[in-house]
């Protein structure tokens, strides 16, 4: 399913919903002079992904892909993605480029850092790496006009909701589905590891687009206060 999030900005979500388990994986469509799609989906999710990607920019075209990780529930359906788009560039780091190449050698790879910008159009966006939270070819995204972080694995939270927005969701039920995200995911990670978080919580976020769980508009705060306190160990 495809949500608006913003005037320019989509989310293409697959949510899991049952008694048991909630879950949900997200990718994002930026549309505009350029059209950039943000991480992608599960691999056995490539044919929706396509559907709404076609449905979304129509007959204009997909000008590039920033992928923030290489895991397959982010990156499964980029080799459908680029046989559609075979021209297209794939910005990540150096990491996510060596796993990522493994799969698709040929692809158009555009190494960036922490502390890049890039301009795409009239969108523009700055990076931040994020080395063992929770891979070592991990990075954010925010898309600096209108605030948003796209996060891929950090803040995200075992829930899921149609649309994946947190406006309805219990307040407190979100933060135990984030603190139980948290403990198993970066859990891990060493202190120094964990320090980038602070980095991160000094942008200024308006809206936090993970790729699990709920799309933050109205929890931002208490999700940054979330991992800073994890973060000073």
């Amino acid at each position: 399913m495809r949500y608006l999030i913003s005037n320019q900005c989509r989310t293409i979500a697959k949510t899991i919903i049952k008694p048991d388990r909630e879950f949900s994986f997200l990718a994002y469509l930026i549309t505009g002079k350029v059209n950039v799609l943000i991480d992608t989906l599960p691999e056995r999710f490539a044919p929706m992904l396509l559907e709404e990607l076609a449905d979304a920019i129509d007959e204009k075209p997909l000008d590039a892909v920033i992928m923030n990780h290489s895991e397959e529930d982010h990156s499964g359906a980029l080799p459908a993605v680029l046989q559609k788009n075979p021209n297209v560039p794939v910005y990540c780091t150096e990491n996510c480029r060596k796993r990522l190449s493994a799969v698709l050698p040929a692809a158009d790879y555009r190494v960036v850092h922490t502390g890049d910008t890039i301009e795409m159009g009239e969108h523009r966006f700055s990076f931040i790496e994020t080395p063992g939270l929770h891979w070592d070819d991990n990075m954010v995204t925010f898309w600096q006009a209108p605030r948003i972080l796209f996060s891929n694995d950090l803040f995200g939270q075992y829930a899921a909701a149609e649309p994946p927005i947190d406006r309805d969701y219990p307040a407190g039920r979100l933060l135990e589905a984030a603190k139980e995200y948290y403990t198993k995911v970066f859990g891990p990670a060493s202190s120094e590891e964990k320090q980038v978080v602070f980095e991160i919580t000094k942008l200024p976020i308006q809206i936090i687009a993970p790729g699990h769980g709920l799309i933050l508009k109205y929890n931002v705060q208490e999700l940054r206060r979330l991992y800073e306190e994890n973060g000073k160990g």
